[in-house]
C-alpha cells in the first residue's frame, strides 16, 4: 500500500539487469540506458542498446531496444539497425524499420534500399513501416510510388498509403496524381470499412464528395472504424461539407442525454453541428468564450475559428492575452476574416 517507488538505475545496475531472466525488467533495464545515453556514459548505454538488439533471446526486447536507440537519438547505432533490419524476427526487423526512420537523413541510399525490399516482403507489418519510413526519408518522391500501395493485399497498408496521401495534400500542398486519385474512387467500394473511409477522406480533401456517404456512416456508427482519429476526421468532414443526414447523430455526440456527452469526440461533434448552422452548438461555443478560466476560452476561441462563427468576431477581437492564448485566438481570426 505504501510501497516505494522504484529509483532510477545506475549505468552498471542497468548493465546487471540486461541480463535477468525475466524480459519485463529487461525492458525496464532499457529505459534507464535511454536516459543515460544523455549523460557521459553515452558511449556505454548506446553500445549495450545495440547488444540487446542483436542477441535478447525475445524478440519483444529486441524490437523495444530498437525504439530505444530511436529515443536516444543514437545515430551511431545506425550500421546495426541497418543489419538487424534485413535480418532476424520479423518484430525486430520492423522496428528497426521504425527506428531508422527516425535516425537517417532523408535521402539515405541505403535505407532506401532497404525500404524498397521491405515493400516487397511478404510480412505486412514490414510492408506498412517501410511505407512510413520512406514518407520521412523520400517524401517528395513517395506519392506517386502510393499507388502500388493502395493495391496491397493487406488491408492496414492500403489505409496507410490513403492516409500518407492524403498528408502530402494537406501538409505539403500537394497535387494528387490521376492514378491516386482513380484509386482512391475504387476503394470506396473495399472490403475494409477503415480503408473505404481512408479513400472518402483523401477525396474530400481534394474536392470530391463522392465518398460523403461513407463519412455519414461513421459519422452515425453505422459503421465502426477502429481509429479515433479517422473517426474525428469524419466528424470534421460532415461539418465542413454540411452534411445535413448527420445532424441527429452530431448532437447526440456532441451533447448526449441531458446535456451531458462522455463521448471522446464531443467537442468535434460540437463544431461539426455549429458548421451546420445548429443554434444550441453555436450558443454553446459563444458561451464558451467567456467561460471562467483562460484554458476553458482558449477551447472555445479554437471551437468558434473551426465553426467559423462570425458571431464570435467581435469577442475575439477584444480578448487580451490575459483572456485567451494569443496565437490561438489570432489562428481563429484568420479562419473568420475572409467570411462575408
Amino acid at each position: 500500500m505504501f510501497g516505494l517507488s522504484s529509483l532510477t538505475r545506475t549505468l552498471d545496475a542497468a548493465l546487471r539487469d540486461l541480463r535477468h531472466p525475466k524480459s519485463d525488467t529487461r525492458l525496464s533495464a532499457l529505459r534507464d540506458l535511454v536516459r543515460l545515453s544523455s549523460t557521459q556514459q553515452r558511449a556505454q548505454a548506446v553500445s549495450a542498446l545495440c547488444e540487446v538488439l542483436k542477441s535478447d533471446s525475445e524478440p519483444y526486447v529486441s524490437a523495444s531496444a530498437a525504439l530505444a536507440l530511436s529515443d536516444a537519438e543514437a545515430v551511431e547505432a545506425i550500421p546495426e539497425l541497418l543489419l538487424v533490419a534485413e535480418q532476424g524476427h520479423v518484430v525486430v526487423r520492423e522496428m528497426a524499420l521504425a527506428a531508422l526512420g527516425e535516425l537517417c537523413e532523408p535521402g539515405a541510399p541505403e535505407i532506401l534500399e532497404i525500404c524498397a525490399r521491405a515493400r516487397r516482403d511478404a510480412a505486412p507489418s514490414l510492408r506498412f513501416q517501410a511505407l512510413i519510413a520512406e514518407n520521412r526519408l523520400a517524401r517528395s518522391a513517395l506519392l506517386a510510388g502510393l499507388v502500388d500501395a493502395t493495391r496491397d493485399t493487406d488491408a492496414e497498408v492500403r489505409q496507410i498509403a490513403y492516409r500518407l496521401a492524403e498528408e502530402h495534400v494537406t501538409a505539403d500542398g500537394a497535387e494528387l496524381p490521376e492514378p491516386l486519385k482513380q484509386r482512391a474512387r475504387a476503394a470506396l467500394r473495399d472490403d475494409a470499412p477503415h480503408v473505404r473511409l481512408a479513400a472518402a477522406i483523401l477525396l474530400a480533401r481534394v474536392g470530391e464528395a463522392c465518398g460523403a456517404s461513407i463519412i455519414s456512416s461513421v459519422v452515425r456508427r453505422e459503421v465502426r472504424v477502429p481509429s479515433l482519429e479517422d473517426e474525428q476526421a469524419a466528424i470534421e468532414l460532415a461539418g465542413e461539407l454540411m452534411l445535413d443526414d448527420t445532424r441527429a447523430a452530431l448532437s447526440r455526440r456532441a451533447f448526449g442525454f441531458f446535456g451531458l456527452s462522455r463521448d471522446p469526440l464531443s467537442w468535434h461533434a460540437r463544431v461539426a453541428l455549429a458548421r451546420l448552422g445548429d443554434e444550441q452548438a453555436k450558443t454553446a461555443i459563444l458561451r464558451g468564450l467567456r467561460a471562467f478560466t483562460r484554458d476553458a476560452r482558449t477551447i472555445a476561441v479554437a471551437a468558434a475559428g473551426r465553426a467559423r462563427l462570425r458571431e464570435a468576431r467581435s469577442i475575439l477581437h477584444g480578448m487580451t492575452p490575459a483572456h485567451a492564448d494569443p496565437e490561438t485566438v489570432a489562428e481563429a481570426l484568420a479562419e473568420l476574416e475572409p467570411l462575408p
